[in-house]
């Protein structure tokens, strides 16, 4: 694993955006040393060129080039998981065997998918493991137990703590002091048979004489979730999560039996939990608005009409995600939220001013020509000053940028939209809507022509 690790240090050494890099064999939960994981630190943004989600596809494509090494580059884990792919799930089921089986039936699946990316399995049960079998009558004859034998052997092979140094005249600090054998004495399970154990009585014993080895396939974690037995995935696709998810969803449906299911997790379960609750804010927010619209204008449908442009808006906003390549994530949402308030703004403008200048007698349509063109300067000025502030968070400037792009692109675009449509169709809603109610009005006051019917 060393002259693996090796590799991927020297593809990782070619590029001047890494600044600094820690290697870790063996030191996960499993213990395996067939895996590591290399943690990377990249220099400050203003001085590299590419993004982290620009370095990663890169690395991709040239780790996979190292013959028997299957890296997967991933971002830091910010969000549940203990990896840091956007994309975790797993399947969850009774029998650890069946779970293992339709497993790899579904990475087989997604593989064939596109934009997926590269599926990171979690759980294999052929792995080659060498299992100490402790003789417990013999170990008892000699006066000992099973746990001095697991402790003889942890102590050379991985050690333990015996004691602590105070470093008082240095710097203050206790170090451990930790029991284990030299590096390379022990390679070899048939190097482990060498280690003496000292009963009660202060014999020497040989560990072979109590204990044997013997090699055998199996899991090195076997994970559970919600009591079950589960297989974890791990990947980062090239495709918005929400379709990516899809995907999963759809790939096994048709596979899984009764009593098998999928779950998503990390970034993945947290996205669907923030689409509930921003679903639940997004209608709280028209709700609101419109209460507080209603108490302003004494009115109940010009609230309806002032809210017109927050449709528009939306539209926008989609749009602008999708032309510059941006998912529809937690940020973005957030964005298309924060419009329904900023492009009520603009309406509310114009709606205030056509009432104004009713009140002073003027008819709709007079009243419309003379709003529209008067209100045309404040609109296009809070508009532009809200988009010229977001620009530079849109185009990836800053620390940040990651994060905050879907959401100026999002705020962006809806206002766009909203500005040069709410000149147009705010108008012509409010003469339709207006209009309507002084017609029926003039019929209430006038009344209706009845004709009188003679009955014998």
């Amino acid at each position: 694993m060393c002259s693996k690790s090796a590799c991927v240090e020297k593809v990782l050494k070619t590029h001047p955006e890494i600044l600094s890099y820690l290697s870790s064999i063996g030191n996960d939960a499993t213990g395996q040393v067939s895996r590591g994981e290399i943690s990377i630190r990249l220099t400050p943004l203003k001085d590299r060129k590419l993004k982290q989600y620009e370095i990663i596809p890169i690395l991709r494509e040239e780790l996979a080039e190292i013959p028997g090494v299957l890296a997967f580059p991933s971002p830091a884990s910010f969000i549940g998981g203990r990896r840091g792919e956007p994309l975790q799930f797993s399947l969850n089921g009774p029998n650890l065997n069946k779970v293992a089986d339709l497993a790899h039936q579904l990475n087989r699946r997604l593989a064939t998918e596109s934009g997926m990316g590269r599926i990171d399995l979690d759980l294999q049960l052929d792995l080659p493991q060498v299992k100490l079998v402790i003789d417990r009558v013999r170990v008892a004859d000699l006066d000992l137990s099973a746990r001095d034998v697991a402790m003889a052997v942890n102590a050379v092979i991985g050690g333990y703590d015996v004691a602590k140094y105070n470093d008082e005249p240095g710097d203050g600090e206790r170090y451990d002091i930790r029991l284990k054998a030299a590096s390379g004495e022990f390679s070899t399970p048939e190097d482990l048979r060498r280690i003496y154990l000292r009963t009660k009585s202060g014999d020497l014993v040989r560990l072979d004489t109590v204990a044997h080895f013997e090699k055998e396939l199996g899991p090195a974690i076997i994970a559970r979730y919600d009591l079950q037995y589960a297989a974890e995935f791990y990947a980062t696709p090239e495709i918005a999560l929400g379709s990516a998810v899809k995907k999963i969803m759809a790939a096994s449906k048709d596979l899984l039996p009764l009593g098998y299911n999928v779950k998503m997790r990390g970034r993945a379960e947290e996205f669907g939990k923030t689409v509930h609750y921003i679903s639940f804010t997004f209608v709280m927010a028209i709700i609101l608005v419109y209460m507080v619209l209603a108490s302003q204008f004494n009115s109940f449908t010009q609230p309806l009409i002032i809210m017109v442009a927050q449709p528009l808006a939306i539209v926008g906003g989609i749009g602008g995600l999708w032309l510059f390549g941006h998912g529809l994530n937690i940020f973005s949402m957030v964005g298309l939220v924060l419009l329904m308030g900023l492009v009520t703004k603009n309406s509310i403008l114009l709606v205030d001013l056509t009432n104004q200048l009713r009140r002073e007698g003027k008819n709709i349509s007079e009243a419309l020509h003379e709003a529209c063109p008067n209100r045309l300067r404040p609109v296009l000025m809070t508009a532009f000053t809200l988009i010229l502030g977001m620009l530079p968070a849109a185009l990836g400037y800053g620390a940040g940028a990651d994060t905050n792009g879907p959401l100026a692109v999002a705020v962006i675009g809806g206002m766009l939209s909203s500005t040069i449509l709410t000149l147009l169709v705010v108008p012509a809603v409010y003469s339709l809507v207006e209009n309507s109610f002084e017609q029926i009005t003039r019929w209430r006051r006038n009344g209706f022509k009845r004709t009188k019917v003679k009955t014998k």
